[in-house]
C-alpha cells in the first residue's frame, strides 16, 4: 500500500464521503437527528427574536402591545420610527411606500409629543387595527407660528406575521416588569425544550456514528482475512492492527462530527442569518462580503491538517509494530539484554510521531486564533458600518442595531467552530484513506482473466493422488525465485517427509497445497483438478495444518481444540435443542486430546477443558499448546495434513508425546511432514530432500544416504544428534 508517487494528491474529502456511505442503513436515525438539529437551531433563534419586546420595554419604556403596534403601523405607512418614547417621529421613509407616495418625509409626526402615553397607545392600536384605512401626520414646525402641515396617508395592508404578532402581544401584560418576566419565562422555555432536543440529537447522531463505523471494522475485518498471505508478509499485522483501531476511530470522531456540529452550526448560521435579513438585509449582505475570506483561511488548515493526519497514522502504525514485535520476543530482548536498544529504537519512533502529532496540535492550536483574529477585524469593520447606519443615515435603530449583532456574534461562533469540524473532517478523511487502502486491496478469492475462463467448482474429498506439477515461484518484490520446476507426486493416505536447509523452499511448496500463494509457474493438482479453480472453501476443508508457531485463540481449551469445526459455535450455547449436537462435539474433543496426550494435563487445569486462554497459552508449556494444536487438526478429520516443523520447539518428553501422536496420524491421512528432527522423518513414506528452491533427492532413508549429497550432509550434521 505504498503511495504512488505519479497519483495526483487526494485534495477533498472524497475518501471519507465514500466512507459515509455506511450510515445509510442508519439514515432513520440521521433524519431524525438534523430534523432536532432544526429544532435546536430554530429555538436558538427564536430565544434570540424574543429579546426584542424585552429591549424595547427597557430602552424606549414601551409597552409590548405599544412596539407590536408601532411596527404594524410603520409597515403598514412603509417608514421606519425613531426611538423616542414622546412623540411618534419618521426616521426614515422607504422607496414607493404609502407614506412616500404621499409626500411624507422625515421627521413628520405620526403621533405628537402633547399626546399622553395612554392615548398615544390607543392611537397606535387604532391605526394596527385592519378597519383603519388612513392615517394623517404632520409636518415638523418651520417658523413656530405658522401651523404645520398635515397630509393623510392611505394605509397598506398586514402582513400575516405581524398581524399574528399583534395578537400574541395583545395578551402581554402593559406592567413592564410582568411583561420582561412572561419574556423570560418564553425564553426559558424554549431553551429548556431546545436543550432537550439537543441530548437527542447528539445521542442520535453518535449513535448513528458508532454504529457506521463498527460496520466498517467488521467489513474490514472480514476483508482483511480474505487477502492474500503476501499482504502479512509485507506489511504484518500492526498495520491492520492500526487501521482497524485507531484509524476507525478518528473515523469515528469525523462522523460524530458530521452529524453533530457540523449539522448544528450550519443550521444556526441559517436561523441567524434569516433572522438579521429580516432585521436589516443590507447590514447582513454587508457581512457576507467576508464569508468567501474565512472560507479560504478554512481550507487552507483543512489541507494542512489532513497530510499531517495520514503521516501521524503511518507512524503509529510503526509505534504498533515495534510494540507487538518487543513483547512478543520479550524473552529474547531480556535475554540478550537488549532493553537499552530497544528503548532507544522505540524513543527513535515516538520522536518521529510525535513531530506530526505536533504539527496537528500546532496547525489545530492556529486555526482558531487566527480565525478568531480575523472574526474582531471583520466585527470591527461590520459594527462601524452599522454605526453608521444607525447615526449618520438612521435606517437603523438601537434594537435592530443590538440584535443584529447579537446574530453577528452567534454567526462568528458558529464559523470558529466550523474551523475545528474542518481540521476533525481533515484528520477523518486521511484515517479513511488508509481503512479504503486497506478494504480495497484485491481478495485471494479474485480471479485471474484465464481463471475467470473456467468455472470454479467444488473440490471432492482426495480420491487418488496430490500432484505438484512444474512448480515455480517468486515471492512479491523477491530478486530471485523461492522454487525452480518443482515436480512432486503423492498418492493418498501416504505420508511425504520434506527435508532440507533452510531457505530451501520447503514451507513455501506446502504452502502452495491450501492456496497461501499460487504459483507462479505451473500448478497443484488434487485427483486432476487444478486448485486454482475450485473454491477456496472446499480446499481448505480438507486440509488441517500444524505450524512450529503453537498457536491458540482466546476462549477455553474446547474451543481452541475444536476450532474450524463447523459445529464449534455450539460450545457456547444454552440452546436445549442444542444438546445432543454439544455432547457429540466435546466427545470428539477429548477424543482428540487423548490421541494427541493432551487429555491428562487438561483435566488438571482449572475447569478442565472448560479452562480459559488468553489467546497466547499462558500457563501451558510449548509441547502443551503443540498438542492442543494438533488435538484440533485431529478434530477437523481432513483427509490432508500438513505438519510444518511441529517438533522444532519443544522439549525431549514433548517430542516424544507429539511424534507418537503425528506417527499416529501419518498412517490415517495424506501426510505433508517438514521437519528436521531424524525420528519424524523415518517414519515417512517418502522422503523429499529439497535445496535452493529445487527437488535434488527421493526415496526412502537408506537410498538417499547412498544417493543424495544434500540429505546425507543433513543426516550426518542436523538429523543424526536426534534422539530416536
Amino acid at each position: 500500500m505504498s503511495r504512488d508517487p505519479n497519483r495526483k494528491k487526494d485534495k477533498s474529502l472524497r475518501n471519507f464521503w465514500r466512507a459515509s456511505r455506511f450510515l445509510w442503513p442508519y439514515r432513520r436515525t440521521v433524519i431524525v437527528s438534523i430534523l432536532c438539529a432544526v429544532f435546536v437551531g430554530a429555538a436558538t433563534t427564536g430565544g434570540i427574536a424574543a429579546f426584542t419586546p424585552i429591549m424595547k420595554v427597557l430602552l424606549n419604556n414601551q409597552t409590548v402591545s405599544e412596539w407590536a403596534n408601532s411596527q404594524i403601523v410603520a409597515k403598514r405607512l412603509g417608514v421606519s420610527f425613531a426611538d423616542e418614547t414622546a412623540e411618534v417621529r419618521v426616521a426614515r421613509v422607504e422607496d414607493h411606500s404609502p407614506a412616500d407616495r404621499a409626500g411624507i418625509e422625515k421627521l413628520y409626526i405620526l403621533i405628537p409629543d402633547v399626546t399622553s402615553a395612554e392615548e398615544r397607545r390607543g392611537q397606535l392600536k387604532r391605526l394596527a387595527d385592519p378597519a383603519t384605512t388612513t392615517a394623517t401626520l404632520t409636518a415638523p414646525f418651520t417658523d413656530g407660528v405658522a401651523p404645520p402641515a398635515t397630509k393623510t396617508v392611505s394605509l397598506g395592508p398586514i402582513p400575516t406575521y405581524l398581524r399574528l404578532g399583534g395578537r400574541v402581544a395583545g395578551h402581554v401584560p402593559d406592567n413592564p416588569l410582568y411583561a420582561i418576566a412572561i419574556a423570560f419565562g418564553v425564553i426559558a422555555t424554549i431553551t429548556t425544550v431546545g436543550n432537550v432536543v439537543r441530548f437527542f440529537q447528539e445521542y442520535l447522531s453518535d449513535r448513528a456514528a458508532i454504529l457506521a463505523v463498527n460496520d466498517i471494522r467488521r467489513h474490514l475485518y472480514d476483508h482483511v482475512l480474505h487477502v492474500p498471505m503476501s499482504f502479512f508478509g509485507q506489511k504484518g499485522t500492526s498495520d491492520v492492527t492500526s487501521r482497524l483501531v485507531q484509524d476507525a476511530s478518528g473515523l469515528q470522531e469525523g462522523f460524530k462530527m458530521l452529524l453533530g456540529q457540523s449539522v448544528q452550526e450550519p443550521i444556526k448560521i441559517l436561523f441567524a442569518f434569516g433572522l438579521a435579513m429580516f432585521l436589516s438585509w443590507k447590514l447582513t449582505l454587508f457581512i457576507v462580503l467576508f464569508g468567501p475570506i474565512m472560507f479560504a483561511v478554512i481550507k487552507r488548515f483543512g489541507k494542512k491538517m489532513r497530510r499531517a493526519s495520514k503521516e501521524a497514522m503511518q507512524k503509529s502504525s510503526h509505534m504498533l509494530g515495534q510494540i507487538e514485535g518487543t513483547l512478543i520476543g520479550i524473552r529474547v530482548v531480556k535475554g540478550a539484554n537488549a532493553e537499552r536498544f530497544e528503548r532507544r529504537r522505540y524513543a527513535s519512533i515516538m520522536r518521529g510521531l510525535s513531530v506530526q502529532q505536533l504539527r496537528m496540535t500546532r496547525i489545530d492550536a492556529m486555526s482558531s486564533p487566527i480565525i478568531e483574529t480575523m472574526s474582531l477585524f471583520v466585527i470591527g469593520t461590520i459594527v462601524m458600518y452599522a454605526s453608521y447606519m444607525m447615526l449618520v443615515q438612521e435606517r437603523l435603530d438601537k434594537t435592530t442595531f443590538f440584535l443584529v449583532m447579537i446574530c453577528l456574534g452567534g454567526i462568528g461562533e458558529s464559523l470558529r467552530r466550523a474551523s475545528k469540524i474542518n481540521n476533525v473532517l481533515a484528520k477523518s478523511n486521511a484515517a479513511a484513506t488508509r481503512v479504503f487502502e486497506a478494504i480495497d486491496l484485491p481478495s485471494e478469492k479474485a480471479r485471474t482473466d484465464e481463471e475467470k475462463a473456467l468455472p470454479r467448482v467444488r473440490l471432492a474429498p482426495i480420491q487418488s493422488v496430490v500432484r505438484f506439477e512444474n512448480i515455480s515461484f517468486t515471492y512479491p518484490g523477491a530478486s530471485s525465485p523461492a522454487l525452480i520446476d518443482v515436480s512432486l507426486t503423492v498418492q493418498k493416505g501416504k505420508s511425504v517427509a520434506v527435508v532440507g536447509r533452510n531457505g530451501s523452499g520447503k514451507t513455501t511448496l506446502l504452502a502452495l497445497l491450501p492456496r497461501f500463494y499460487d504459483p507462479t509457474l505451473g500448478r497443484v493438482t488434487i485427483d486432476g483438478v487444478d486448485v486454482r479453480n475450485v473454491t477456496l472453501k472446499s480446499l481448505r476443508d480438507q486440509i488441517s495444518l500444524v505450524t512450529q508457531d503453537s498457536v491458540l485463540f482466546p476462549g477455553t481449551i474446547a474451543e481452541n481444540i475444536a476450532y474450524g469445526h463447523p459445529l464449534a459455535h455450539l460450545l457456547a450455547s444454552t440452546d436445549p435443542k442444542d444438546i445432543d449436537s454439544t455432547r457429540d462435539l466435546r466427545q470428539q474433543i477429548e477424543h482428540a486430546a487423548k490421541k494427541a496426550f493432551a487429555h491428562e494435563f487438561i483435566l488438571e487445569k482449572a475447569g478442565g477443558y472448560d479452562h480459559p486462554l488468553d489467546g497466547l497459552g499462558g500457563g501451558l508449556s510449548g509441547g502443551q499448546k503443540q498438542r492442543i494444536n494438533i488435538a484440533r487438526a485431529i478434530v477437523r478429520q481432513s483427509p490432508i495434513l500438513i505438519l510444518d516443523e511441529a517438533t522444532s520447539q519443544v522439549d525431549a518428553e514433548s517430542e516424544h508425546l507429539i511424534q507418537q501422536a503425528i506417527e499416529s496420524l501419518m498412517h490415517e491421512r495424506t501426510t505433508f511432514v517438514i521437519a528436521h528432527r531424524f525420528s519424524t522423518i523415518l517414519s515417512a513414506d517418502t522422503i523429499v530432500v529439497m535445496d535452493r528452491g529445487r527437488v535434488v533427492g527421493q526415496g526412502k532413508h537408506e537410498e538417499l544416504l547412498q544417493t543424495c549429497e544434500t540429505y546425507a550432509q543433513l543426516y550426518e550434521r542436523q538429523l543424526v544428534a536426534t534422539p530416536g
